[in-house]
């Protein structure tokens, strides 16, 4: 008799503590997904995908000016660097491929736009080829990557380059004091 008391008990310690689990409140973004990184088009529902699944305040924050040199855009959430997205001049004929081979050692990844985009759950890169406005020695690059606590999303990360991709004037990048 004592056994089966201390098995019930048992079970119904279990089941109370099981359950607790469950009757928390589910994690939700409280911030509002930016439209942009510093100052150029994104699509907010792939960056969702990308940003912690939880958290109140993001910012995003230029580094650098792209006419003087590499700029980078960092996206904070609740003052964590989950995303940078960094511009940049690479030798003329580098692939997006090569970019990302590079930056990150990454040989598992996708493809899109003809080559021009490549992308795998944590980054992305692309490149702009410059030869047609006038710059024969290099082409512009762009990178971007997911830091912890940001989420790993192959195809978000993949929508995310390319509307950002989409949304770059090459002229500007190619010719930066020309604007």
């Amino acid at each position: 008799m004592r056994s089966s008391y201390a098995l019930g008990v048992g079970a119904l310690l279990l089941a109370v503590l099981g359950s607790g689990g469950c009757s928390s409140a589910e994690a939700k973004q409280e911030f509002t997904v930016p439209t942009s990184l510093c100052g150029v088009s994104v699509p907010s529902e792939a960056l969702s995908r990308l940003l912690p699944a939880s958290g109140k305040r993001v910012s995003v924050q230029q580094q650098g000016a792209w006419d003087k040199e590499s700029p980078l855009c960092e996206v904070t959430v609740d003052k964590h660097i989950v995303l940078v997205v960094s511009t940049e001049w690479v030798t003329a004929g580098w692939s997006a491929q090569h970019v990302l081979v590079e930056r990150l050692g990454l040989w598992q990844q996708k493809s899109a736009d003809g080559g021009a985009v490549v992308y795998s759950d944590r980054a992305a890169a692309s490149v702009v080829k410059c030869q047609d406005a006038g710059v024969k020695k290099f082409d512009v690059s762009t990178f971007i990557k997911v830091l912890e606590p940001g989420r790993r999303d192959e195809k978000a990360m993949g929508q995310l380059m390319r509307g950002y991709n989409n949304s770059l004037k090459p002229q500007s990048l190619c010719n930066p004091t020309s604007e």
